[in-house]
């Protein structure tokens, strides 16, 4: 099964019970990523649709200024968001949060989703001719992109009064 955290520090906790054991392993993101979800989210709760400025996402999201800039940039460099200058000017979503996927965001911090060298298909490991985790390793990767494909920025920004963990997949459902 494949629970997902909803607290500050983005968590993806991977429990697979088999045999009557349990094992537990906590992957996180990079700080910048993680910051750039969090600004992400709170343009679209403050105004989906409208133009936000560096200094106001910085102050809703208690993110220094000089960081909210440096993720707004390369938010803007993946197309993710739309920058435009001038008085009237900051930053916009360049799709409807519905259409903006956690992965994509991720994947626009930190280039393509793979939790090991196995998970990608090339897989340039010397081990792999003679490797058995290979195949469970890309089960779990694309159980984990499945996922993150399918959570999106209006999903991430309701809010969870509860707190409680979410059942999001059953892994063992999942397919190569």
């Amino acid at each position: 099964m494949l629970w997902w955290s909803l607290e500050s520090d983005f968590y993806i906790g991977l429990i697979w019970s088999k045999y009557s054991e349990v094992i537990c392993t906590n992957m996180k993101i990079n700080k910048l990523t993680d910051y750039s979800i969090v600004i992400m989210t709170n343009m679209v709760v403050k105004d989906e649709k409208g133009m936000h400025t560096a200094k106001e996402l910085s102050e809703v999201s208690d993110i220094p200024l000089p960081t909210v800039t440096r993720v707004l940039k390369m938010l803007s460099n993946s197309n993710l968001l739309e920058s435009q200058r001038g008085a009237q000017g900051g930053y916009s979503l360049t799709k409807e949060a519905k259409d903006i996927s956690v992965a994509e965001v991720i994947e626009a911090m930190e280039g393509p989703i793979a939790l090991t060298e196995c998970a990608s298909d090339d897989c340039g490991c010397s081990f792999e001719p003679s490797c058995v985790v290979g195949k469970p390793w890309q089960k779990i990767n694309k159980a984990v992109n499945d996922v993150l494909q399918n959570i999106n920025l209006a999903e991430m920004s309701m809010k969870d009064e509860s707190q409680n963990l979410i059942k999001l997949t059953n892994i063992g459902e999942m397919s190569i």
